[in-house]
């Protein structure tokens, strides 16, 4: 549209009366407003609708899981750990580790572009690692071998002139 035909769309607008709103809406916005009813109590009779009515019923229902995961991981953790070819090893002294090996490999590796809220675009170098330490206690016949995956975020901005 050019800017002659916009100022003539604009002055035809201008000129026009507007619509008369339907008086069925009219109607309704001069009606008082009814007075707010409070809310009904719930129904306490039985123990199951009070129990899930409750608002720190609620949260406690959602935190259940996490506690019993905590209590199992905690019950897994202080458990012996059986030596193979070693019987008594309670009063063993502690743990000396001979070898440490620790080693790291690279799984995958991408680029991610993004936008800032201020509309600047952002990269992103994306790695997935993958961690693992070996210890080994020759002494007590003792290998512990852990890996865990690892994500490394780098953001690289981008230069805009």
């Amino acid at each position: 549209m050019t800017d002659h035909e916009q100022e003539r769309f604009e002055s035809e607008l201008r000129r026009m009366a507007p619509a008369r709103p339907p008086a069925e809406l009219l109607k309704r916005m001069r009606e008082p407003k009814p007075a707010l009813q409070p809310a009904s109590q719930p129904d306490t009779a039985s123990l199951a609708g009070w129990f899930f009515r409750t608002a720190r019923m609620r949260w406690l229902m959602a935190a259940t899981p996490v506690l019993i995961a905590a209590l199992v991981f905690v019950r897994l953790e202080s458990r012996p750990v059986a030596v193979p070819g070693k019987l008594g090893s309670a009063g063993a002294p502690g743990i000396k580790a001979n070898d440490v090996q620790v080693d790291h490999a690279l799984v995958t590796s991408f680029d991610a572009v993004a936008e800032l809220p201020g509309g600047e675009p952002v990269r992103f170098r994306c790695r997935k690692w993958m961690d693992q330490v070996v210890m080994t206690d020759s002494s007590h016949g003792l290998v512990v071998q852990q890996s865990s995956p690892r994500v490394e975020v780098v953001p690289v901005r981008f230069e805009t002139y």
